[in-house]
């Protein structure tokens, strides 16, 4: 496949060869303009015409060319006519001249005015051509006169052809934005940047190899490994429906969604009584009768939003609903080219969709096309084809054959309407689109291909769409003026704890590895059998460790950013790594004296895996955080320095949008510390492409000064690691790269001294981090300001890895360490009971400050003088840890709403899943209940249509409103007034 820069190449081969024998009529600016610059920057370079305004004013002036991606500025092309860029040289190939030298003295007039241009928009590239010759330089240098620096100079057309990559990386739309120029120039203009003696490290690749494993442990390993493959569930897609993981707001989707869908199929076919009459209720409690055909479904990556509308139709929406849905899943990540190209693929994959759903041979046959096409058969037969109807009907049908297939291949978007037409019209069923993973395009992508569903959905009147997107793409995509043209509606899921995604796979495991109660057998992987009480033993062995120790679910949800297949594979490569024995792991759980891992040996697990020491490439989410460029000398603290200025913003942000940085703001900041650019840059994207940062728009490639970059889970979590726990810290230094041959010999050493490995440990701890510190002063130095306050801390911190700290007070730093501890967790935590169950005894108090539920006892309760709570109150609680997770241990204020009891009608139960829906008609809006707050003799027995007299508490994040108790019927009898409230149950 010929590679972007080679077919540029050619173009502009070919455009030289026809452009350098006319060269001598180019008179004039405008033609050197039109003829060159412009079909130079189009045709070869990548810029589109709408990138070029020309002539744009500024306070100095009026610039020529004002190239934008996206709409934003990214460097500046002043245009001269021939003759005005005359070089003070001979020189015939490319050049490296001193803007304020000889060479370019005749052209310092062009120079500055392209400069004074640059300056009011903060653009760092300027470009001065006649066509012919080109000069680059950047106008602005932090701390210095860019006229002190170099400038690249092409003197004519066969110089860009003899170092064309060069031409390419400086000016193509791919070159800026990857930011190439950067890189070039911050190496001419500062040779001590380029780095020529190549990386060292203490343990190099050839030094990493896998640890012995007895061929029982390898055993072992093929069963845990199919137990985790299992988890994974890519060959069971029952699993990732029926071990979604709920919230409110995800049955609050549900039920809105399945109002939707009803009321819509309700509209197509108002006389219609095929549905479930039980449904009755429901459409008279559903939405107004003119908007609401566009659904987000929205959360962060790893909220399940897909998953969340597979289960939807598959099992949440009744029977005779789900029947007369068409589901026509548009998958954006399939399409290829840019929006216009691609809407052509969107319609073609729907049609092969919806033919799949409505004909048994996958489509239409000839009868079947007819009835699509039979107004035109009547209109042709009657009007311009009546003659040949009369005389010759075969002959008549013939011709109409070939009028469809025409009409089908060469208009297959009327095609497309004409199926949706008929799915709605003739078969009164409901086409739902749901159009999925486009968070990864332009916003002017997504306003396309939402545009164009629209136009579909208009087209067929009742029509559902639905898109499932991450936050961030829906609050840039909300700003949108077309998004503000229709009318939609928005349901939040938020991302589920791991431990909750790992207690329900592997109760859903369970139940398959015992089907009928089956306790006594074997279970087989290739040519291991074992016994199926010893295969409990895994998943009690997982549960552990992963369900009830939920730090460490915690932290390695946090380093896969909470995707959850890359999760499980961190969790395998913990509970098989060499570094723990799984023998006697095992043998631990099946004599039932286990005991969890520590914080210790889950780190070292988790670096290094089944090797002898930390391995790159060995597709874990652990990025080497000390490691420097092997092109460019820096401080290899650089990148923790970035994650840190990060977490900071991340912190004091007020909004979402607000924890992200410009690059060009990260660049000016470390610019402050001494940083090179191009080392900041070389940062910035080896942290985007290990996912320790995200951009704000994807769509913008590589790192334009306008992109917006925030710290990810993993990024907080690596921080945290490296500046806190001395495993990682230590582990990492072992294999860090480093340009400093001597500094790495000298640690091998330490590492290498006939000592207990504890010991050594720690003095390769203090050595590095001694050499970390000395390195990172050669690059700069942190000011003494108050946005520098962060860098401070983290010199300080690293200095505490490097002597004079006793290991108990490491240890208290180490957050991993503190969250395995036993004991309090969190002291007077806001909380909100998610649901408490009176008979039981029992319930669950979502803790805002740990972002998980904790189990909460009736005896806290009394021990904390309270007599019971409800669903819905707000708590201050404190939290503690044990062996079998988090829990609350004290409560210390409850407040209790002041409400009062009101009708409620049951318009919903979802009796598997233990909650329900009521209709509150004095509000005009529908409630949340869990089914434990109902008398135990009640629960089986309620049904839609019920009417209840309930207490309603309002969700403080706007969730909605949600049942806080009800009171039994038989307690408010017809002379009740409803003022004094009945006995709670």
């Amino acid at each position: 496949m010929t590679s972007s820069l080679d077919a540029s190449f050619a173009r502009a081969a070919a455009l030289i060869a026809d452009i350098e024998p006319r060269l001598s009529n180019i008179q004039t600016e405008e033609d050197a303009k039109l003829q060159l610059i412009v079909r130079f920057l189009t045709e070869i370079l990548g810029w589109d015409h709408a990138d070029l305004p020309a002539e744009r004013k500024n306070d100095n002036g009026y610039s020529d060319y004002l190239v934008c991606d996206a709409s934003r500025p990214v460097f500046l092309v002043e245009a001269k006519r021939q003759g005005k860029l005359e070089l003070a040289t001979s020189a015939t190939s490319k050049q490296i001249y001193k803007i304020s030298g000889p060479a370019l003295k005749p052209c310092l007039g062009a120079i500055e005015q392209a400069a004074s241009y640059c300056a009011p928009e903060g653009i760092q590239l300027a470009v001065v051509t006649d066509g012919n010759t080109w000069i680059f330089f950047k106008p602005f240098i932090p701390g210095e006169n860019y006229k002190s620096k170099e400038a690249i100079v092409f003197p004519g057309l066969q110089s860009i052809i003899s170092d064309f990559a060069t031409f390419f990386e400086l000016v193509s739309k791919a070159g800026i934005r990857e930011a190439h120029y950067k890189h070039i120039f911050d190496k001419i203009h500062d040779p001590r940047l380029l780095l020529t003696t190549g990386l060292h490290a203490l343990y190099g690749e050839s030094d990493v190899h896998p640890e012995y494993k007895s061929k029982i442990a390898f055993d072992l390993d093929n069963i845990f490994s199919s137990f985790f493959t299992g988890l994974v569930g890519d060959a069971d897609p029952d699993m990732l429906v029926e071990c979604f993981v709920e919230t409110k707001e995800s049955r609050i989707a549900d039920f809105a969604l399945e109002k939707l869908a009803t009321y819509v199929l309700g509209n197509i076919n108002p006389p219609d009584r095929e549905v479930d009459e039980s449904l009755e209720q429901l459409i008279a409690s559903t939405i107004s009768d003119k908007h609401g055909d566009t659904v987000f479904i929205v959360g962060p990556s790893g909220a399940g939003k897909t998953t969340f509308l597979e289960r939807f139709f598959r099992s949440t929406l009744p029977k005779a609903i789900r029947e007369r849905c068409i589901v026509i899943n548009v998958n954006a990540l399939d399409a290829t080219g840019d929006a216009g190209a691609s809407l052509g693929w969107f319609t073609n994959n729907a049609i092969a969709k919806i033919e799949a759903q409505l004909y048994p041979k996958g489509y239409p046959d000839w009868d079947q096309l007819l009835g699509l096409y039979f107004f035109d058969y009547r209109r042709r037969s009657e009007g311009v084809d009546a003659e040949l109807y009369r005389q010759d009907k075969e002959a008549f049908k013939r011709k109409f054959g070939e009028y469809m297939d025409e009409q089908v291949e060469k208009d297959r978007e009327g095609y497309l309407r004409r199926l949706l037409i008929d799915i709605v019209e003739s078969r009164k069923c409901l086409p739902i689109f749901v159009v999925d993973n486009t968070d990864e395009f332009s916003l002017s992508y997504k306003e396309a291909l939402f545009q164009y569903f629209q136009a579909l959905r208009r087209h067929v009147t009742h029509c559902l769409l639905l898109f499932p997107l991450t936050d961030r793409s829906a609050w840039s995509f909300s700003k949108t003026e077309i998004f503000n043209i229709y009318s939609s509606r928005s349901y939040f899921l938020p991302t589920p704890p791991p431990r909750e995604i790992f207690r329900k796979r592997l109760a859903y495991l369970r139940a398959k590895l015992k089907p009928a109660g089956k306790t006594t057998g074997y279970y087989e992987a290739g040519s291991l059998r074992i016994r199926l009480e010893s295969l409990e033993a895994f998943a009690s062995a997982i549960e552990d460790n992963f369900v009830l120790q939920d730090y460490i679910s915690g932290r390695l949800g946090s380093l896969a950013n909470y995707n959850i297949r890359k999760t499980l594979g961190l969790a395998r490569r913990v509970i098989t790594s060499a570094a723990l024995n799984i023998e006697d792991l095992l043998r631990s759980y099946v004599a039932g004296k286990q005991e969890p891992l520590s914080a210790d040996k889950f780190i070292r697990a988790l670096i290094l895996g089944d090797y002898n020491f930390y391995k790159r490439g060995d597709s874990h989410s652990i990025f080497p955080i000390f490691d420097v460029s092997a092109d460019i000398a820096q401080s290899p603290l650089t990148q923790v320095r970035m994650l840190a200025l990060l977490k900071a913003t991340h912190d004091a942000r007020s909004s979402d949008d607000s924890r992200y940085l410009s690059v060009a703001s990260i660049s000016q900041y470390f610019d402050g510390i001494g940083y090179a650019e191009t080392a900041v840059d070389g940062a910035l994207s080896a942290l985007m492409e290990a996912s320790l940062i995200e951009p704000h728009d994807p769509s913008i490639g590589g790192l334009a000064l306008a992109q917006r970059v925030a710290i990810t889970h993993s990024g907080l979590t690596h921080l945290e690691l490296a500046l806190y726990n001395p495993v990682f810290f230590g582990e990492l230094a072992l294999t860090a790269l480093m340009a400093n041959a001597d500094a790495a010999k000298q640690v091998r050493s330490i590492y290498e001294a006939p000592e207990a490995r504890t010991f050594k440990l720690r003095r390769v701890r203090e050595a590095f981090a001694s050499f970390l510190l000395e390195e990172d002063e050669r690059f700069g130095r942190v000011p003494d300001s108050v946005q520098y306050r962060v860098q401070k801390a983290i010199s300080a911190d690293i200095r505490k890895f490097s002597g004079g700290t006793s290991e108990a007070e490491l240890s208290s730093r180490d957050a991993v360490a503190a969250s395995a501890r036993a004991g309090i967790v969190a002291t007077r935590a806001n909380g909100v009971v998610d649901w408490f169950d009176h008979v039981k005894g029992y319930g669950f108090v979502n803790v805002e400050d740990l972002g998980q539920s904790a189990f909460l006892h009736v005896s806290v309760l009394e021990k904390s003088g309270l007599e019971t709570v409800h669903d819905g109150d707000a708590l201050i609680v404190d939290v503690s840890r044990n062996q079998k997770g988090i829990a609350v241990s004290q409560v210390h204020k409850a407040d209790t709403p002041s409400t009062k009891l009101m009708d409620a009608v049951v318009v919903k139960m979802f009796e598997e899943r233990g909650y329900g829906f009521v209709y509150v008609p004095s509000l005009s809006r529908d409630a949340f209940f869990h089914v434990s707050i109902l008398p135990e003799e009640d629960r089986a027995a309620i049904a839609v249509g019920e009417t209840l007299q309930v207490e309603i508490n309002v969700d403080a994040k706007g969730r909605g409103l949600q049942v806080r108790r009800v009171a039994r019927t038989s307690e408010v009898g017809a002379g009740d007034t409803g003022n004094e409230p009945p006995e709670s149950v």
